[in-house]
């Protein structure tokens, strides 16, 4: 396999998979914008810690496969029986423990949640609703995997399209009649369930395209289970340890520190600079499955130029846009959420600059798992969690939701750095096996 036959199709991809997240994060923007505006600032703030807390337990608890999944489908991706088990083993995973997690996330929010959050709305009943979505999620994650490993991203295009447009009516439907947060948060969770029916017409018609097989039961030409298990493990821990992100675990704190009204405001900023990671996921989840194909075939030299290449179109296009959102901030939250969301806007000049920074650094996370190293990212996830938590902590304490953004430019600051360090030494180990 050459590399101008990988540039190629990055590109496409990268169109394809790019019109899709356009499309979708236009849908989920206008959803987030209508529902902040119609309920104000603190119930919004409500609804974001309610929203966070799910997705920060869902994540400690539901194993996380996706990326074991596409990184053993690459190393079988001529053997068509292996990769169907694969997948379907992946998915009886991913359902299992994502069923484990609802069950203890509702379970604990039950006892407990009121002792952590007092507000006047009843967070239970927000946090149950939206944990009974979240059975979906990673089920969905394993199978987008398998359209990006099987290079059918026309699939993930049409279902963040229409999922997230589906999600927008539904949400307007519920506004035009009530602003009951019950069913705000359930229409804005739909999109999980419209996206899993969606994925799972996709995943019967390419099946069947490929002369795949579903085998749920007595899966036995898969072998290396435990290699999949040691690999889902660890990036699962990876994960954990990275819920020291800017995005949920500030809202929860700041929430817990400062209150809601800060978490409204916090989360208003972190939608508008979301747009950056809308550049960033696309060639993310592009770059993953031909980065495990160049490490499989010993392409080295061929990783670094895709590394350069992509990271220079994709820097390119994220200054651009960040240029644009930091010139006009105010004019931007104000249009948008309206002027009660404008002490929002030092926090979104911040996490511009960190999405920024971030977005060069995408390639860090799949480059160490494509070299079958999760354990190295483990630890790399580990130190650098640990200074972004002693740094966050203090920082909303002092300046609410602003200190959430500046801990974030350090945080990702830290990753550019240590994960640059540590992909050189890994590839060049691995490069001196080569000769």
């Amino acid at each position: 396999m050459y590399i101008n036959e990988i540039y190629k199709r990055v590109i496409k991809n990268f169109k394809l998979l790019g019109s899709g997240k356009i499309l979708g994060g236009i849908s989920s923007a206008l959803t987030i914008f209508i529902v902040a505006r119609e309920i104000g600032v603190k119930n919004f703030g409500i609804l974001s810690i309610a929203i966070s807390f799910v997705e920060i337990c869902n994540i400690l608890l539901s194993l996380r496969v996706w990326e074991a999944t596409i990184k053993f489908l690459g190393d079988h991706k001529n053997d068509t029986t292996i990769r169907s088990d694969i997948l379907c083993w992946s998915l009886k995973l991913s359902l299992k423990t994502s069923i484990i997690a609802c069950v203890i996330i509702c379970s604990f929010s039950y006892f407990f949640i009121d002792y952590i959050f007092n507000f006047e709305i009843n967070l239970l009943n927000l946090i149950l609703i939206y944990s009974f979505l979240c059975i979906l999620v990673t089920t969905n994650e394993t199978i987008d995997s398998f359209f990006r490993s099987s290079d059918s991203y026309k699939y993930i295009l049409i279902n963040n399209s229409l999922s997230n447009l589906i999600r927008f009516v539904i949400v307007l439907i519920i506004l035009q009649f009530t602003d009951r947060m019950e069913l705000i948060i359930l229409g804005m969770g739909s999109s999980i369930f419209v996206g899993f029916l969606i994925r799972i017409k996709f995943l019967i018609e390419l099946f069947t395209k490929l002369s795949y097989s579903f085998k749920f039961k007595n899966i036995k030409s898969f072998g290396p289970k435990r290699d999949f298990l040691k690999f889902a493990i660890s990036t699962h821990l990876a994960s954990i340890i990275n819920l020291a992100n800017e995005k949920n675990l500030g809202v929860l704190l700041i929430g817990y520190i400062a209150g809601p009204f800060y978490s409204g405001l916090f989360k208003a900023a972190r939608s508008i600079a979301k747009l950056l990671r809308r550049i960033m996921d696309p060639i993310l989840e592009i770059a993953y499955p031909e980065f495990v194909i160049l490490v499989k075939e010993k392409k080295l030299a061929d990783l670094q130029k895709l590394i350069f290449n992509s990271t220079k179109i994709l820097g390119i296009a994220s200054l651009t846009i960040g240029s644009i959102i930091l010139l006009f901030s105010k004019n931007i939250i104000s249009i948008f959420f309206g002027v009660d969301y404008l002490d929002a806007s030092s926090a979104l000049v911040l996490l511009i600059i960190a999405g920024l920074i971030n977005n060069l650094s995408y390639w860090i996370t799949p480059a160490i798992l494509s070299f079958n190293k999760p354990r190295v990212l483990l630890i790399m996830s580990f130190f650098i969690s640990i200074l972004y938590i002693l740094i966050l902590y203090p920082l909303i304490t002092e300046f609410q939701h602003v200190g959430a953004a500046s801990a974030g430019i350090v945080r990702s600051m830290l990753v550019l750095t240590i994960g640059t360090l540590i992909y050189k030494n890994i590839s060049k180990k691995e490069s001196s096996t080569l000769v």
